[in-house]
């Protein structure tokens, strides 16, 4: 539980800067909205391999944790170069 609401607040980040940028005109750096992001999927991340048991079932459940916390580590690669839309 704690896993996924740290992935949902890097997430936030990153929907907040997409919003601030589209809406309001404001253009964060993708490094800053990134490092605040990324510490959340770290410590998420963590999380998620902690809650690890010895059932199949439970690694299922854990792996969404993982790929939701890990997805964020990715965004500012991906982000790199593409212009965020129309201000």
């Amino acid at each position: 539980m704690y896993s996924m609401t740290l992935a949902s607040l890097g997430w936030g980040c990153w929907w907040i800067a997409f919003f601030l940028r589209r809406i309001a005109g404001v253009e964060l750096s993708i490094a800053g909205v990134g490092s605040i992001a990324d510490v959340f999927a770290v410590l998420g991340l963590v999380l998620a391999f902690l809650t690890i048991r010895s059932k199949r079932t439970w690694l299922l459940f854990a792996l969404v944790a993982m790929t939701a916390n890990g997805a964020l580590l990715f965004v500012p690669w991906m982000l790199e170069g593409l212009e965020l839309g129309p201000r």
